[in-house]
């Protein structure tokens, strides 16, 4: 033991207590010195693979490929469906978005066909019925009805939408109530008269000057065309005017 240090002698102690061998010995001494780990065994691409790969791969070449095949199936197969996923999830969002802006109103106008109430007044009353004929398909009937005035007469009523969606009406009726004609022009005023295809009218206009009315006593019974719509609408609804 004479001139061979002592630390060289004897295994050293580690500060975390593991006994280490000797520096000076000789690697060749120990046979399972400087030998790797076996390493695991990884397939193409970095894949887990079977403990057998390596020896499989050897063996039969065409197995490689048949996995390597699966796997590009499988890649596939996931990259289609993360794709149709995707594309759902894009198509709900533009549905939720473009839906609530393609939705259309419905038109708030109930359009009637007063043609039974016009034909079931001519038959009935022995004076003239009027109801407009030829007006443009801008104008829509709303309303059509026989009432009863408070003598008994009948009141043929007609209603009709303009172009520019004000209203018009037309009343008549045998009545000899006095206040007949006050009601229909809501309160109305005489201001004048006009003449409209060779026959005169009283016109009429509400206190507030909103309300407007053509007013005609012939053959027995009251006619009044009415409504907050212009004159010029007035009168091209009272030229459409025809006895049947």
């Amino acid at each position: 033991m004479t001139g061979v240090p002592r630390d060289a002698a004897v295994r050293r102690v580690a500060d975390n207590g593991r006994v280490d061998a000797d520096p000076t010995a000789d690697p060749a001494a120990d046979p399972a010195a400087g030998v790797p780990d076996a390493a695991e065994p990884v397939g193409p691409d970095g894949l887990e693979v079977p403990e057998d790969w390596a020896e499989r791969t050897d063996d039969d070449p065409a197995a490689v490929a048949a996995m390597r095949e699966e796997r590009a199936s499988r890649r596939l197969r996931q990259t289609v469906r993360d794709m149709t996923i995707s594309m759902l999830v894009v198509t709900g969002a533009v549905v939720l978005l473009v839906a609530p802006w393609n939705r259309t109103t419905p038109d708030p106008v109930k359009v009637v066909d007063p043609s039974s109430v016009i034909s079931g007044a001519r038959a009935a009353e022995p004076w003239p019925v009027l109801a407009p004929v030829g007006l443009p398909a801008s104008w829509r009937a709303t309303s059509a009805r026989i009432a009863v005035a408070g003598d008994g007469q009948d009141v043929v009523h007609l209603g009709y939408l303009t172009p520019t969606t004000t209203y018009v009406g037309l009343e008549q009726s045998a009545t000899k109530e006095l206040g007949f004609v006050a009601e229909q022009t809501v309160g109305g005023e005489q201001t004048g008269s006009a003449e409209i295809d060779g026959v005169t009218w009283q016109t009429f206009e509400s206190p507030d000057g909103k309300h407007r009315s053509y007013v005609r006593q012939a053959d027995g019974a009251t006619y009044v065309v009415e409504g907050q719509s212009s004159w010029a609408d007035l009168t091209t609804f009272t030229k459409s005017l025809v006895a049947g």
